[in-house]
């Protein structure tokens, strides 16, 4: 997205299901970069089918160059975007980080 101040801007998309799909696309721009979460957004099957729905969505409206993930990145719901050439950017949850300092 354009820059403000010298600042680009990444979206952060959200979606709950296709009923949000109305508005959650609304003015971000195409063929850019978006970023999503998935922390707490995939860690069940009706939770994962709503995300792979919305994010197919979203590149089918927005046809994104590259999607910044905030979160597990499985293969089972990226592979076919970057097979696509899309590039995909996973950055691990702080959740997700001190979960592995306590068990470790």
């Amino acid at each position: 997205m354009a820059a403000k101040n010298g600042v680009e801007i990444i979206p952060n998309i959200r979606w709950r299901d296709n009923r949000t799909f109305e508005f959650c696309f609304d003015g971000i721009e195409k063929n850019a970069v978006v970023s999503v979460g998935t922390h707490g957004c995939i860690k069940h099957s009706v939770d994962k089918a709503y995300f792979k729905t919305g994010l197919a969505e979203l590149v089918k409206r927005l046809k994104p160059t590259t999607i910044i993930v905030y979160g597990a990145a499985p293969n089972d719901i990226f592979a076919e975007y970057t097979n696509s050439g899309i590039k995909i950017i996973q950055f691990e949850s702080e959740f997700s980080k001190s979960r592995k300092q306590v068990t470790a």
